[in-house]
């Protein structure tokens, strides 16, 4: 890996040009040669392929006007991103239909075929989140209404291996995703021992909870983080 440093009115340089990867860390840029990624055949990545071909197939039987309509959103300021240098970009009608079929999918809803009409919502605000070694259960706390009846919840959750870090050190995975939750609160334990195995005292847990409106949109996360518990 070599350091990098910019100069000429370049800023900075992300992806990868002749087999040379350029990226950036706490440290500050750097590139290093490029390496193909293991080919994973995981039974989650195998079903997340095929819902990524059973997308593509459903985009088809979209009426071209619903077509156009998407294309329409997709172009929308309102519907721009950010990449990893802090510029924006827009992606095709067809992207923001896979993309947000697939926040459905999380929690267990069908594709949309028609665009939201929504924007996305405001982050939801997490009173306590609680990761737990032994057989206390997992969970997070919100006030009443916080999601029910308008809004699904999504969880996302990365582990560190000792309670030192004080930001996450991976990027989150999915962990739970409800059905507009009614309540104060929504138990994730038995979805924590399938993602994650067997935690122990002396990790340190870092949750996401997004609110995500019934076409897909999803809100910005709320950020919250705890020890491992016994």
């Amino acid at each position: 890996m070599a350091i990098v440093t910019f100069g000429g009115g370049v800023a900075g340089i992300r992806g990868t040009i002749a087999g040379v990867t350029f990226s950036a860390n706490k440290a500050g840029p750097h590139a290093r040669m490029w390496s193909r990624g293991a080919n994973v055949r995981s039974t989650l990545q195998t079903a997340e392929r095929a819902n990524l071909s059973t997308l593509a197939a459903t985009w088809r039987t979209i009426g071209a006007p619903d077509r156009a309509a998407w294309d329409a959103y997709a172009s929308n300021i309102l519907q721009r991103l950010t990449n990893s240098l802090g510029q924006y970009y827009y992606i095709s009608g067809f992207l923001w239909f896979v993309k947000l079929s697939r926040c459905l999918a999380t929690c267990g809803r069908p594709p949309i075929l028609t665009i939201s009409p929504f924007g996305a919502p405001a982050a939801p605000t997490i009173l306590t989140l609680v990761v737990s070694a032994g057989a206390v259960p997992c969970a997070i706390t919100y006030a009443g209404g916080e999601f029910d009846p308008t809004y699904d919840c999504v969880i996302q959750l990365a582990l560190a291996n000792s309670i030192g870090p004080i930001v996450k050190p991976i990027t989150p995975l999915i962990l739970k995703g409800a059905q507009t939750p009614p309540g104060t609160s929504l138990d994730f334990t038995t979805e924590l021992a399938d993602r994650f195995g067997p935690v122990t005292i002396g990790m340190k847990a870092f949750a996401e909870v997004c609110r995500q409106e019934l076409w897909g949109r999803r809100s910005a996360p709320f950020a919250i983080s705890v020890h491992v518990v016994a």
